[in-house]
């Protein structure tokens, strides 16, 4: 009887032990790392991407009039430009109506009978003023090309606007939502550097394209994690909310990182400046600056507060809500620090080193 209580015994603790082991292989899966293809893989990606290559297609139409609208002031009669209905929709409210009463002011510029008129030092503009050519390119009476306010700022207020609406109300159990987020920044399934436009023209010009670093490609794996993640199923959630949070960070360093281009190019262009074509593309460069930072003040999802991005603009001396004293770039040497400073706090607020300040100053 001892023997067989013990045999009886030893059997019920194998049957504990080999249900504890059961159970802990049950409630603790191994999920495998997720494998990620070495590149973007759609096989309806046109068809997925509709309402977003409608959209960058308005864009571009707006902006071959806007373009147009210069290249025709004060020679040919330009007639109203309108703000086409789908992209306008997708924009976010208080820009969209900055935007219309931009697209009359630039028509009104263009049709200008004389060129801008520079008020001068502690000057400001005469009554009834409408701006003009200042070489090539086309201000507003205060210096300000509306151009770059209505195109670039879009890229933010728009698309990053539209992107951050297909990650919170699309269905991200479906890989077509991704490739939605790829045609809205200005690529396609290729991510070819070549054919980029719109927010991605920008991105693919903070990266290093020899060596395919830089944020362009960061924000390409970051899709193709995505995706992959999808794919994969529920157990890879997590590794898809990281990739589409890492996508929004990464559009919005790139835009940010391109602010910095323009503060830089504006300071070396302002102090090298010799004729009217000279100094109007330095104030080209310096719009772009405005248009990058205000596009994205409202965003419900970014990193830089919209106090930061106010200060960028008081900073440029265009703050939201009130008449921009742009024309005092050209006539007050010292206000060079304000793109100095700009550069500094954009570096704080992402973190960017040294080298990559560096880096961000040329266009690639």
């Amino acid at each position: 009887m001892t023997m067989l209580k013990k045999l009886t015994k030893t059997a019920l603790m194998l049957t504990l032990v080999m249900t504890i082991v059961s159970c802990t292989n049950e409630d603790n899966n191994v999920v495998p790392e997720l494998q990620l293809p070495s590149t973007y893989n759609s096989t309806s990606y046109n068809a997925n991407v509709t309402a977003e290559d409608a959209v960058i297609g308005e864009l571009l139409t707006m902006t071959g009039e806007l373009n147009a609208a210069e290249a025709n002031a004060q020679t040919t009669t330009v007639a109203p430009i309108s703000f086409p209905q789908t992209l306008s929709t997708i924009t976010q409210p208080d820009y969209r109506a900055l935007v219309q009463g931009w697209l009359t002011e630039l028509v009104n510029s263009a049709n200008s009978t004389t060129g801008f008129q520079n008020p001068g030092l502690n000057g400001s503009p005469a009554q009834g003023e409408q701006g003009g050519l200042l070489g090539t390119r086309l201000l507003d009476e205060n210096g300000l090309e509306l151009e770059q306010m209505i195109e670039k700022g879009l890229f933010g207020a728009a698309l990053y606007n539209h992107a951050i609406d297909v990650i919170q109300n699309g269905d991200l159990t479906n890989p077509a939502t991704i490739d939605r987020l790829v045609e809205v920044h200005g690529t396609d399934a290729s991510f070819d550097p070549a054919t980029t436009t719109a927010a991605a023209k920008y991105s693919k010009r903070r990266s290093n394209l020899t060596d395919e670093t830089g944020l362009f490609f960061d924000i390409k794996t970051n899709l193709i994690t995505a995706k992959a993640a999808i794919e994969g199923g529920a157990d890879y959630n997590a590794v898809r909310d990281q990739a589409l949070a890492d996508y929004l960070l990464n559009w919005e360093k790139s835009n940010f990182a391109t602010v910095i281009f323009y503060c830089y190019s504006t300071k070396v262009q302002l102090q090298n400046a010799q004729t009217d074509e000279d100094r109007g593309n330095a104030m080209h460069a310096y719009a772009e600056g405005v248009a990058f930072a205000h596009g994205f003040k409202r965003a419900s999802q970014k990193l830089i507060t919209d106090a930061q991005i106010d200060q960028i603009l008081v900073d440029l001396l265009a703050p939201e809500g009130q008449t921009p004293e742009s024309f005092r770039f050209l006539n007050e040497a010292t206000l060079i620090n304000n793109l100095d400073r700009i550069v500094t706090d954009i570096q704080a607020i992402y973190g960017f080193s040294d080298e990559e300040v560096q880096s961000f100053y040329v266009n690639n």
